[in-house]
């Protein structure tokens, strides 16, 4: 999601009621409580199934200040889903980055 300008940002709130949805989900799962039968019967059955991988966007450039990686290393963060670069920060799944200068 690109967010131009400050103030509401009301095309996010379709993407935060799914996450909301994965996140109780996932804490159902952690607890020790599967979907039962009531729900695996209600959702699409996928044969032929195997593990793979897609690509999602991200942003790349060299990091200041990151928990994990050291100053000015080349970095690639996870996946993006907010992007404001005119408020000056964009918002991945695992954090928040303030952005300074875009590459050329």
């Amino acid at each position: 999601m690109i967010v131009r300008r400050d103030g509401p940002a009301p095309q996010l709130l379709p993407e935060i009621a799914r996450l909301k949805r994965l996140v109780a989900d996932m804490e159902a799962i952690a607890a020790g409580r599967h979907p039962g039968r009531d729900v695996l019967d209600g959702a699409p059955l996928l044969n032929g199934w195997t593990l793979s991988l897609q690509t999602e966007p991200c942003l790349t450039g060299v990091v200041e200040g990151h928990p994990e990686i050291a100053d000015l290393r080349p970095a690639v963060t996870s996946g993006l889903w907010v992007l404001a670069p005119e408020l000056g920060y964009a918002r991945t799944l695992s954090r928040f980055y303030a952005l300074g200068l875009a590459a050329g």
